[in-house]
């Protein structure tokens, strides 16, 4: 009976500093990886906006807290500026392909149509799904039209169309019904 309770001892005691251990070094990382998530996120933003933008600066916390209750799909917002002034909104969104939840950057302007898309991280089928990563992919979005919901096409050569990959159906299904949710939140919430 002692021993059982000397083993019982040692091990919630092994336990503990391992907890203890094990929160410290989540607390530390975490940050990092916040950090490290934060800069793929702008570096994204400035590849789609090109000489569109300058600075990105983080959207209302509070504001965009209480919107994500009504579109919690959206991850994160920036306001977009060029030399001070407003131009647009870089939105990430979650989309939901065959590989499970994906999220994606695209950047809206004030003049209603997109500055462009990039594929911030995915678990698509590689050779797929994954090629929502890829700039022919992304191309299709530069220039589209916001006015309205955009539709899926082989080519997305029309002004509301972008394009749907064959042999990744899902995905591509997957992104567009997340960027026309993007779509709708901007004119319903952020339009000026």
């Amino acid at each position: 009976m002692k021993e059982s309770l000397r083993l019982g001892a040692v091990l919630l005691i092994i336990a503990t500093i391992s907890g203890l251990i094990l929160a410290t070094v989540n607390h530390y990382t975490s940050v990092i990886i916040a950090q490290q998530e934060l800069e793929t996120t702008l570096e994204s933003y400035r590849e789609i906006y090109g000489d569109k933008a300058d600075d990105f600066e983080h959207f209302d916390e509070k504001k965009l807290a209480s919107l994500q209750e009504k579109y919690p799909d959206i991850a994160d917002v920036f306001v977009a500026k060029k030399d001070g002034k407003d131009v647009g909104y870089g939105i990430n969104y979650y989309g939901y392909g065959y590989g499970g939840q994906f999220t994606n950057a695209v950047g809206l302007l004030n003049d209603d149509t997109m500055a462009g898309f990039r594929n911030i991280g995915n678990s698509e089928t590689p050779g797929f799904g994954s090629r929502i990563s890829e700039p022919e992919y992304a191309e299709s979005y530069v220039g589209k039209s916001i006015a309205q919901p955009v539709k899926g096409t082989p080519t997305g050569e029309g002004d509301d169309e972008v394009m749907m990959m064959t042999g990744a159906t899902i995905t591509s299904k997957g992104a567009l019904e997340g960027i026309n949710k993007v779509i709708d939140f901007y004119q319903n919430e952020l339009k000026k």
